[in-house]
């Protein structure tokens, strides 16, 4: 499925670029209507369209603020409306406001940058220090739910265990998982192609695909098998109501996994870990940083980085069964 790269025609100019467009408009005259259009909007179209498209959002939320609060749009109004919205959101999304801010005006002064940058490190360390543990999920955690679905052969537990195997091997954010469609599943070659309709690293908003290896006739394709027939074709989506009725929420499915997992054991975790067990699955089973990067979407190694734990095979370190040293011959942890 294709989707055009729209431009984003508007204005988005504000402070001395738009003071520096009004008089180029008035020197030139409607002769040049049509470049002095572009140049307006080229603070915008130069990025990708789906970050244009979230600057313009977050550009017009801040306004909004602003007026509402008889503020002037000025550069010390922006950085009151950070501080206000720190009091509610993250560290990465004040990043992304303040960026927005710079693509509309002349950048920000060097005083501003400094408050903008202490603003965004005290979220940061905020988080850090609010940070709840992180609870792990392995891939046996996985095949623990899948042998539940295979025990007790009912629709919502094949189709939740379903959810623990894509989002596991996928790396789904629980956003991907609402979105998957059957027709974006293709089985083939002993592997699955998954289509991940609105991924955060698609820039161009055309949809990414994912690969996981996958036998026939395995669990997981069973669970597939009984769960498509017992769908009927009543939703285009994978993850849907049990009657047919529609998709999954974002919310619903999180609120599944949390329970999934604390069931076989592992109260508090997320549908979030299921991204992060999967990374670390496959980087401590030999996969590069790339590798795992480019199935599980991710914008830069940076982001990744953060998820993967520190482990032998990571840093090149054998373990100590594939060298032979002191084990029996049936160890079958990396086979």
């Amino acid at each position: 499925m294709s989707h055009a790269h729209h431009s984003v025609p508007f204005s988005v100019s504000e402070g001395p670029k738009k003071d520096y467009i009004d008089e180029l408009e008035r020197q030139a005259g409607k002769e040049f209507q049509l470049h002095l259009d572009k140049l307006k909007a080229v603070p915008l179209e130069s990025k990708a369209s789906s970050t244009a498209l979230a600057y313009k959002a977050e550009n017009k939320r801040r306004k909004d603020w602003i007026i509402q609060k008889k503020l002037p749009l000025n550069e010390s109004s922006f950085l009151l409306y950070l501080v206000d919205r720190a009091k509610g959101i993250g560290s990465s999304a004040l990043s992304k406001i303040s960026a927005a801010y710079q693509a509309a005006n002349q950048g920000i002064s060097a005083i501003g940058a400094t408050f903008v940058s202490d603003v965004i490190k005290s979220k940061r360390r905020e988080e850090v220090q609010c940070k709840k543990t992180v609870v792990e999920v392995t891939i046996q955690d996985v095949e623990k739910i899948t042998k539940r679905a295979m025990d007790e052969i009912t629709p919502a537990r094949d189709r939740d265990a379903l959810l623990a195997i894509f989002s596991f091997h996928v790396m789904l954010r629980a956003s991907e998982a609402a979105e998957i469609r059957w027709e974006g599943v293709t089985q083939k070659d002993g592997m699955i192609e998954v289509h991940v309709e609105k991924a955060k690293n698609d820039q161009l908003r055309l949809g990414r695909s994912s690969f996981f290896n996958y036998k026939p006739g395995s669990d997981a394709d069973i669970l597939m098998c009984r769960w498509r027939i017992y769908s009927g074709g009543k939703c285009p989506y994978v993850f849907a109501n049990l009657d047919g009725s529609g998709k999954l929420t974002k919310s619903s499915i999180s609120a599944l996994a949390t329970k999934m997992l604390a069931a076989i054991g592992k109260p508090g975790a997320t549908h979030h870990a299921f991204r992060r067990g999967g990374a670390n699955h496959m980087r401590a089973t030999g996969y590069s940083m790339e590798e795992i990067q480019a199935r599980g979407r991710w914008r830069s190694l940076a982001g990744l980085q953060r998820y993967i734990k520190d482990v032998p095979r990571a840093q090149g370190c054998l373990h100590p069964q594939e060298n032979g040293i002191g084990v029996e011959e049936d160890d079958e942890d990396f086979e």
